[in-house]
């Protein structure tokens, strides 16, 4: 099968080149090697110049955006390869990722979308601290997919764990059927749910995957305008998929099992604004007529759930001793343990903080001498049950 590598470029010129190297050094060589780039302002277009004799091919144009960028690549490269794997122009590939990710496709009833895992790095190209929050949301992110039997879909649901559009390599068939939409965030986002949705990735879990964090990424914003994409995003997930899901039972069980484990989301998915905008929707697009009318004109010979009542399994199987429950809930978990690690920091906060005013207090001759004359009884108490009860009581806080 012939590969095609596509990186758009945009003023990357800090990073541009061990993202080129990256590709061109990989075990298993791409047979295909396009960059675009939408109208560089910094010297980009000159240094990708310098690859052109090794196989690189460049064009260059005028601004389009990320998505208009990607969806050019695509349907160049679609014209003479079967498989394309897209690099934005600050990530790096590890050396076998080729090698190890395209056998996959030869495989019976391959999927037609090829994942991995990553890790992050900053701006130099070190390993991202393991403190910093980013790395801290991948690992959280990561083992709630290793440590549930979560699928794909739901996986996806709670966190977009495929992180970048760099973590993508498609058939080219697939890929130009599916085109990346017009988000600033989420146009990988959109894709990836789609492909999960139809059970079309296969995710190989070892780090193949660089991914750079730097000032200049697009996630780093504050909260609402992604936050609201990804309500928009999820909006049109249900606009463009609805005669899919309606048609293909598989696909709409899976949809459902998506909806659920979005509730969990520890991502940027609202489920309370969801509902809402929902709400306004019905109020402002439907009359109760209209509304009766869509819910009478289900189709029950072809929406074959008509005929059970929901989670009926849980009650004929429930053993009448544990609380029946339809799923473990991740969120929950992951919640309640960063909860636990937060007391835990304030408490070993407050433990450094006591020490430190003790020790000052100890140090002072007016302390001292009061001591001696039967004053500070509360400071040199031991009242209170934790770190933090202890130090209110010495400061007089409480």
């Amino acid at each position: 099968m012939r590969l095609a590598t596509v990186i758009a470029s945009y003023n990357h010129a800090k990073y541009i080149v061990p993202a080129i190297e990256s590709v061109l050094n990989q075990t298993r060589k791409t047979d295909r090697f396009l960059v675009i780039d939408d109208g560089s302002k910094d010297d980009s277009v000159e240094i990708i110049r310098q690859f052109e004799d090794r196989g690189v091919e460049l064009v260059v144009q005028e601004n389009a955006g990320a998505h208009t960028t990607w969806n050019r690549c695509i349907e160049e490269v679609a014209k003479d390869c079967d498989l394309v794997s897209i690099l934005n122009s600050d990530d790096i590939y590890e050396p076998t990722r080729y090698e190890k990710c395209l056998p996959q496709f030869e495989q019976p009833n391959a999927k037609a979308v090829v994942s991995t895992g990553l890790h992050m790095i900053d701006a130099e190209g070190g390993v991202l601290p393991a403190g910093e929050s980013r790395a801290k949301w991948l690992r959280a992110v990561w083992a709630m997919g290793r440590e549930s039997d979560a699928t794909i879909w739901e996986w996806i649901a709670m966190a977009n764990f495929v992180v970048t559009s760099s973590n993508i390599i498609s058939r080219t068939d697939y890929a130009v059927a599916n085109p990346f939409q017009p988000y600033r965030f989420n146009h990988d986002y959109f894709f990836l749910s789609g492909a999960a949705l139809r059970d079309e990735i296969h995710l190989i879990k070892e780090d193949l995957l660089e991914y750079r964090v730097h000032p200049q990424n697009n996630i780093n914003t504050n909260p609402a305008p992604l936050l609201k994409e990804m309500l928009r995003m999820h909006f049109d997930m249900y606009h463009h998929f609805a005669d899919e899901f309606t048609a293909n039972k598989a696909t709409r069980n899976r949809f459902y099992e998506y909806m659920r484990a979005i509730e969990n989301s520890v991502s940027s998915f609202h489920s309370g604004l969801f509902q809402l905008l929902l709400a306004q929707l019905a109020a402002k697009k439907a009359t109760p007529e209209e509304i009766e009318a869509m819910v009478d004109g289900l189709d029950e010979e072809t929406l074959t759930e008509l005929h059970d009542y929901p989670n009926k399994a849980l009650v004929n199987t429930w053993d009448e001793k544990s609380a029946p429950q339809a799923a473990v809930n991740l969120a929950g978990k992951y919640e309640s343990v960063r909860d636990e690690n937060r007391k835990l920091k304030v408490e070993r906060d407050a433990w450094k903080q006591l020490a430190k005013t003790r020790n000052e207090l100890m140090k002072s001759k007016g302390f001292a001498l009061s001591r001696l004359l039967g004053g500070k009884k509360r400071e040199v108490s031991d009242a209170g049950k934790t770190a933090v009860e202890k130090l209110a009581n010495l400061r007089g806080d409480s």
